[in-house]
């Protein structure tokens, strides 16, 4: 198992033939999966690089820290990046740009969190070469008296032909919590497909009601609907599930 720690907005170091660390900076050169962990983080700027014809699933994790972090993504040609992520920090800001800098480069990135305070997001999604493809799937669910912005930009140039970009963002209200989403795409190149979607709202009623005409209890169904948004959006390995889960067994019925 490839797992990596980042303590104190350092990455530990990491003996692996597969990949290069160099201070803020990791380098995949070979397929594989990969775990990190941010663990008394505050301040945190990262690089992550995928070299060329090299595919990459990636989970993040991010528990409890009050966060500040500028993130990169660089996606070589004919590489592919997954990304899975999860955050219930008490604050977070956080940037996150992602260059699909050659041919065929390809990331999706699949993001949940429980937002607990103060949290804003921005992406911006650069595609420099033709062929290359985006998907950002945020799911947040937002507990009583929380705040949650999202920007998300995604960048095609007239000339960077056939490709693909997707951004879907869905926030579930529990009390009252102030959020928004920004989607915005600016494209110069009429070969783009292009699609996006943006929901903020309550649980949704009729999950509720089918869960409790089954005999299940109010706070126990807003807690399996919630666990379904925010595990069916990402793919963690056992160990950090059960972490999540432990989470998630204090959210729901606010």
């Amino acid at each position: 198992m490839n797992k990596i720690k980042v303590v104190n907005n350092k990455i530990i170091p990491f003996d692996d033939s597969s990949i290069l660390i160099n201070d803020e900076e990791i380098t995949f050169n070979s397929n594989g999966n990969y775990y990190i962990e941010y663990i008394d983080c505050t301040e945190l700027n990262i690089s992550y690089n995928v070299s060329d014809d090299v595919t990459v699933m990636l989970f993040e994790l991010s528990d409890n820290n009050n966060l500040i972090s500028n993130i990169k993504y660089n996606i070589g040609e004919n590489a592919s990046l997954i990304i899975s992520k999860f955050y219930n920090n008490s604050n977070t800001e956080e940037n996150v740009n992602i260059y699909l800098c050659k041919q065929n480069g390809d990331i999706k990135y699949s993001f949940s969190s429980i937002s607990n305070s103060d949290d804003k997001y921005l992406f911006n999604i650069y595609h420099l070469d033709r062929h290359t493809s985006s998907n950002i799937f945020n799911r947040t669910v937002a507990r009583n008296d929380s705040s949650n912005i999202f920007d998300i930009n995604s960048f095609v140039d007239n000339g960077i032909k056939e490709c693909y970009l997707n951004q879907q963002t869905k926030i579930i209200a529990l009390g009252a919590s102030n959020n928004k989403i920004n989607p915005n795409m600016f494209i110069g190149e009429e070969s783009t497909t292009a699609s996006h979607s943006s929901v903020i709202g309550n649980v949704n009623s009729d999950d509720l009601f089918y869960l409790m005409s089954r005999g299940i209890d109010y706070k126990t169904s807003i807690n399996l609907i919630i666990k379904g948004m925010i595990l069916g959006n990402i793919n963690p390995d056992m160990e950090f599930k059960e972490r999540i889960l432990g989470i998630l067994e204090k959210v729901g019925g606010e």
